[in-house]
């Protein structure tokens, strides 16, 4: 058996054996994950900084003709200040949304109950309810008041928080130092890469396997991109008219709104379930322009920006994306659901590339 079979045949073993595991094991498969994968958190931050970083780089470098470094020390700077702009902006009115919705928790809690005990008289007086209504209505003004309860718990527990997300922060800038190095130094990794392929696949079978990741690159690139975009526009549609329309929380609906549309299709449905929540127990009658927010920006984005920036680059059919956002989701959570897509349209490369093997 030749070396370059024998590596095959260990690469496809080493790969049956994960994914036994993971169905064998699910739990356990887990835990050794969540345990070991943090000594590469910063690792795997520096890789998606460097995939977004660095066509702005790229840019700035050709189009002012600076040097490597300057190009990489400009574009930290332009994203770092657009980034605290945008914090300098939202942040106050977010934390001013979320301090007057914990205020009006007590209220909504009694709108609540009153809508509830309003359903189960409509229920009687239908002859619809056959069950005792006293009991439901304890049911449910139990389960408001717990809920209440650990929103409320969950607000002062922010506290506990602190150390957690100074730890995050901390690899996350050890992974911001790791990709400035590759960027200033790209071509060096690149080569570094190259070569390693050629001692494992040979020499052509190593340019095929940069070819390859060179397109997964750019696949993964667009759609970050394209859905920053596209989320963006999104969020500020939503904002935009529900703040002319005087609807409640707009702030804060157009940032979920924005975020939730992320995650294909998925996103936007449970972040504009929550919008909902919010405007009907602030001002029901403000639902109307909050239902023509999310439409036109839905239309927006399924029409018009989404076609021309997402579909385009990733190249999938509606099917594709709905199950890659649904198989990610159920196995790694919101990062599998974001990051579904991309990988899929890195499964499509391979899937075309056997095709036009075995057609020739």
């Amino acid at each position: 058996m030749t070396k370059e079979k024998s590596l095959k045949f260990l690469g496809i073993g080493i790969i049956l054996v994960v994914i036994q595991s993971f169905f064998q094991e699910h739990e356990a498969f887990i835990a050794i994950y969540s345990k070991y994968i943090g000594y590469l958190t910063p690792l795997i931050y520096a890789f998606f900084i460097t995939i977004f970083l660095d066509p702005v780089v790229s840019l700035i470098e050709e189009k002012f003709n600076m040097k490597r470094i300057l190009a990489v020390i400009s574009t930290i700077i332009l994203v770092s200040l657009i980034v605290f702009i945008g914090i300098a902006i939202i942040v106050p009115q977010v934390g001013k949304s979320l301090r007057e919705l914990y205020d009006k928790l007590p209220v909504m809690q009694e709108q609540i109950e009153k809508y509830a005990t309003l359903g189960i008289d409509f229920l009687k007086e239908k002859n619809i309810l056959t069950i005792g209504d006293a009991e439901i209505r304890e049911s449910i003004n139990r389960f408001i008041r717990d809920n209440m309860a650990f929103i409320q718990g969950f607000g002062l527990s922010a506290f506990w928080n602190i150390v957690w997300w100074g730890v995050a922060f901390t690899k996350f800038f050890i992974g911001f130092f790791l990709a400035f190095l590759i960027l200033i130094d790209k071509e060096y990794f690149i080569g570094f890469l190259r070569n390693i392929f050629s001692i494992i696949f040979g020499a052509e079978k190593s340019l095929a396997t940069i070819g390859f990741l060179e397109k997964s690159r750019k696949i993964l690139m667009n759609y970050i991109w394209g859905r920053i975009i596209v989320s963006t526009a999104v969020g500020f549609i939503t904002f935009a008219i529900m703040f002319v329309t005087k609807t409640p929380y707009a702030v804060i609906s157009g940032i979920m709104i924005g975020l939730g549309n992320m995650i294909p299709y998925v996103g936007s449905i449970v972040a504009g379930i929550i919008a909902v929540f919010l405007v009907a127990f602030a001002n029901p009658y403000k639902l109307i322009f909050l239902a023509l927010a999310i439409t036109i920006a839905q239309l927006v984005d399924g029409w018009i920006i989404g076609p021309k920036i997402v579909s385009e680059t990733v190249g999938m059919r509606t099917f594709w994306v709905v199950l890659s956002v649904l198989i990610g989701g159920s196995l790694f959570g919101p990062v599998g659901m974001f990051f579904g897509v991309p990988i899929f349209g890195m499964l499509k490369l391979i899937y075309l590339k056997l095709l036009k093997k075995e057609e020739k």
